[in-house]
């Protein structure tokens, strides 16, 4: 395992999703749905099971092109709570749209939680002269905003979002990345908790890839490799033994 370890410090650069890879997005999402869906619960006397298992068809539905349309977060998050309202024949009025996405978002804040590990993994690669790409779906606004109310944002030397450069990872979001970083696809390792969107496409592109699954077991002799922390990958990179 010395030479994986020796190979993966020979990369210049280190890439990363961002949602359940360096924060809890899911854990997060979760809270701030359960607080917009209680306010339109009490306002309009709908029960809340009833909107949260309508707003799982409003969320699979809403992200197939994940987010690669150029929008706002604001605009993305009002458009599906008006998605939602419309299912129980309700037409929101532009303010109470707004006071939805509002109490999402604070509540979304107030909910962030980084994952064990994620601030001390990049302040070592950073540490060791490498550079931090941070390749994600999403709105490229809420995607910077999460980076910066995480405190991980000074680590970051580049931010990729589907948003911005209009391309999903399955469509070809890697190989956009690379161009535009000037790269290969051998100079970079990638961790990611999405084996179809991270690992299958960072692989077809000839990058390192790590596979975080927390409850998938540890490997460094496998392809991908596996981890079930940041820590774990820390621990690996400073030789210490996992």
């Amino acid at each position: 395992m010395a030479d994986t370890r020796e190979e993966l410090l020979s990369k210049p650069w280190f890439g990363f999703d961002l949602d359940d890879t360096l924060h809890e997005f899911r854990k997060a999402s979760g809270a701030a749905t359960t607080v917009a869906l209680s306010h339109i619960a009490t306002q309009h006397q709908i029960l809340l099971k009833d909107l949260k298992a309508a707003y799982k068809k409003v969320l699979a539905r809403g992200t197939w092109n994940s987010f690669t349309d150029g929008r706002t977060s604001l605009q993305y998050r009002k458009e599906r709570f008006a998605n939602l309202l419309e299912m129980f024949y309700i037409v929101p009025t532009s303010e109470f749209l707004d006071i939805l996405a509002a109490r999402y978002k604070t509540a979304l804040e107030q909910s962030l939680e980084i994952k064990p590990g994620a601030a001390g993994l990049l302040k070592y690669l950073k540490e060791k002269g490498k550079k931090v790409v941070v390749i994600t779906e999403g709105p490229e606004d809420a995607q910077k905003w999460t980076l910066e109310k995480l405190g991980l944002i000074e680590h970051v030397d580049y931010l990729a979002t589907s948003n911005r450069l209009g391309v999903s990872k399955a469509a070809g979001l890697f190989p956009r990345v690379l161009d535009e970083l000037q790269i290969k696809g051998e100079d970079l390792v990638f961790v990611g908790d999405s084996y179809p969107r991270d690992v299958v496409p960072a692989l077809a592109e000839g990058i390192r890839a790590v596979y975080y699954a927390e409850n998938g077991g540890i490997s460094f002799k496998s392809e991908p490799l596996r981890i079930t922390s940041l820590e774990t990958l820390e621990i690996f990179l400073k030789g210490k033994g996992v």
